[in-house]
């Protein structure tokens, strides 16, 4: 009997080291199971793997077409035109990123566009911050993908890539009626004092013109801006003409102008042919999904008015 008293106890103290052992595995597995790794242009960064107060600096476009509503966002975003009525109650931490507003919100994860390593500091000493900077996607495409499946909304984004193609490909047939073949579009600025043409990024709908509609910008514009990394170039107004396709859209912002009455501009073919278009930069500036799929559709109205001249 004593034996068997023995053998009886040493058996449960096997069981409840079992036991202990198995409850540590499944609450490892639970732990595990609460965050997830996200490989970034920063490195590894662990983040909660269903993430449910979400701050975004950047990509608020991106959130409200998966269907998240974040919690805060900068100034300049909720001003996007494109979001009107889809971001009411997302709080503003403005454009200068404000500490005290952002740990306010409690984010439990941060998305950030902006790689400037003073503001990613303080994001980073509030909750788990995930940047992609500025331009780093190719595309819509390849962004709401990203996006999804951080967020786990895998479904919300197939669904909204589902119909921003169907747009975007019917704004390409409309398109093909209007514009020739070997005719070329260009978006050219003034900023400031200076002179810039635009590419297929992030500025004054070059995603939605190249990159969506895939239109062609001319030859020096498709050699120097498209395979370059900044999406856009500094040039003098001398080389315009070699800039300038059949049609042109014109950004004038921050004081910036173009000399109508200088002869360089005079010539311009699109200029002579009335084949010029100012564009509406609180509707062009945004390069969000929803905006470009909405900028694309504009840019066939323009081009369609465009080519009747």
């Amino acid at each position: 009997m004593k034996k068997q008293g023995i053998f009886l106890s040493l058996m449960a103290l096997v069981l409840l080291f079992a036991l202990a052992a198995c409850g540590q595995k499944e609450e490892s597995k639970k732990a595990e199971e609460k965050t997830k790794t996200v490989d970034t242009v920063k490195g590894k960064v662990e983040i909660p793997a269903n993430p449910k107060r979400i701050l975004v600096d950047g990509y608020l476009g991106s959130a409200v077409a998966l269907g998240v509503k974040p919690v805060g966002a900068t100034t300049q975003d909720l001003k996007n035109i494109h979001l009107k009525g889809k971001v009411d109650g997302v709080a503003d931490i403005s454009d200068e990123r404000s500490a005290e507003k952002v740990a306010s919100l409690k984010p439990d994860l941060i998305i950030s566009a902006v790689d400037d390593e003073k503001v990613l500091d303080v994001y980073k000493k509030i909750a788990p911050t995930i940047v992609y900077p500025f331009g780093v996607f190719k595309n819509s495409q390849e962004e709401i993908t990203t996006l999804a499946s951080i967020l786990n909304k895998e479904e919300e984004g197939k669904a909204f890539l589902k119909k921003f193609d169907q747009r975007i490909e019917a704004a390409r047939k409309k398109v093909k009626t209007v514009i020739k073949d070997g005719e070329t579009v260009s978006i050219l600025g003034a900023f400031k004092n200076d002179v810039y043409v635009y590419g297929n990024g992030i500025y004054r709908g070059g995603q939605a013109l190249y990159e969506q509609l895939q239109l062609q910008p001319p030859k020096d514009v498709a050699d120097t801006v498209l395979n370059g990394k900044s999406g856009f170039e500094h040039i003098s107004y001398e080389v315009l003409p070699k800039y300038a396709g059949d049609y042109i859209f014109v950004d004038e912002a921050n004081g910036g102008t173009f000399d109508k009455s200088n002869s360089i501009w005079k010539s311009l073919k699109a200029v002579k042919k009335n084949q010029v278009h100012d564009l509406d930069i609180a509707y062009f500036w945004p390069f969000d999904p929803i905006a470009i799929a909405n900028q694309a559709e504009k840019y066939v109205e323009i081009l369609t008015d465009l080519s009747q001249k």
